[in-house]
């Protein structure tokens, strides 16, 4: 196996409880990695020679900034591109987010992923998201959206968000959106399921 990237869950604690989230992230999860566990795990992970990129995921990474950002810079130092995946809870505004981001563009080889769909909130892109992706522009960061598509809404999703793509994924029916959300799902024939369609939409490569 050639593994190229690490995915590190740095908590399960999200500041939201949002219905289609397949790890159960919600302000009441448990587990945290610790600094030395992060160390721990990019040691292993520059050992094994093909790994090239980390991705910061949480639950809400931001929750626990001090970590997050001394594991942004020790992958760095490691020579890995590192992902951060926010929902941008902290972006209250966009002098704000540039404060917030600042520590992390300054690492430089990092880009964000932004969570922003009708789970967040009532509008496909948050004000936080919007905030989020003015400030990562003038920190001349690489960032991303990603959106989750809503089975029972037909409202459209934004390609862009000022120039930034919008990247749509389909939604995957494991841990608290199985329970939330199974009953809304579009009904079809066993017969037809001979993969899994959820595999490879979990690369979220190629943002501008």
């Amino acid at each position: 196996m050639n593994l190229k990237g690490v995915h590190l869950l740095l908590t399960y604690r999200c500041d939201v409880e949002c219905d289609h989230c397949f790890v159960w992230g919600s302000p009441n999860a448990k587990g945290t990695f610790t600094l030395k566990q992060v160390s721990e795990i990019l040691a292993e992970a520059r050992k094994i020679g093909s790994v090239s990129y980390v991705s910061i995921e949480g639950g809400g990474p931001f929750l626990y900034y001090p970590i997050m950002v001394k594991t942004v810079n020790r992958s760095v130092e490691l020579g890995l591109h590192v992902e951060v995946l926010s929902n941008c809870y902290w972006a209250t505004c966009m002098e704000d987010a540039v404060e917030w981001l600042l520590p992390i563009a300054e690492a430089k080889d990092v880009e964000l992923s932004l969570s922003s769909d009708l789970y967040h909130g009532e509008k496909w892109i948050t004000d936080e998201v919007r905030n989020a992706v003015s400030a990562a522009k003038i920190l001349n960061m690489k960032v991303g959206i990603m959106a989750i598509k809503c089975p029972y809404i037909e409202a459209p999703c934004p390609a862009e968000v000022d120039g930034v793509k919008v990247g749509l994924y389909e939604l995957m029916y494991r841990g608290r959106a199985c329970s939330k959300l199974a009953d809304k799902a579009i009904k079809r024939n066993w017969r037809e399921f001979t993969k899994c369609p959820t595999r490879t939409s979990l690369n979220r490569r190629g943002f501008t």
